[in-house]
């Protein structure tokens, strides 16, 4: 992506050993990308405001509020940056309601971790693309 802006990443997970684990990923397969980690939905939602994103990863149960109040915060954003909710909990109901609210993918931590930089390459390409 050389010459392109530099993708800046939501992370949205109260587990601090999983969001460095979930940034070295990203930053493993994406050395361009940046990654700003928040633990509460409260500090999700204020960092929303204070600088745009590309792209969001969220997880669904937090100790303090829940990804989905930080989904329906960023589905109304213009323009609305890539969201994909990755989850312990990976439950019909919270799929479907995730997927119907706005988020372009739900994954399954305990198995679909390792489709994230994938996921997000195709987005950097295409947002590169545009561009």
């Amino acid at each position: 992506m050389t010459g392109a802006p530099k993708p800046h990443i939501l992370l949205v997970e109260d587990s601090a050993l999983t969001a460095e684990l979930l940034c070295e990923l990203i930053r493993t397969h994406h050395p361009e990308a940046s990654c700003t980690v928040v633990a509460t939905e409260a500090d999700a939602l204020v960092k929303i405001e204070d600088m745009p994103f590309d792209a969001a990863v969220l997880d669904v149960r937090l100790k303090e509020g829940s990804g989905f109040g930080v989904l329906r915060r960023l589905v109304s954003l213009t323009p609305k940056p890539f969201i994909v909710v990755l989850t312990n909990y990976a439950l019909p109901k919270y799929r479907s309601f995730a997927m119907l609210v706005g988020a372009d993918y739900f994954l399954d931590k305990t198995t679909s971790t390792e489709e994230l930089p994938t996921l997000l390459g195709q987005y950097f390409n295409s947002m590169s693309a545009v561009q």
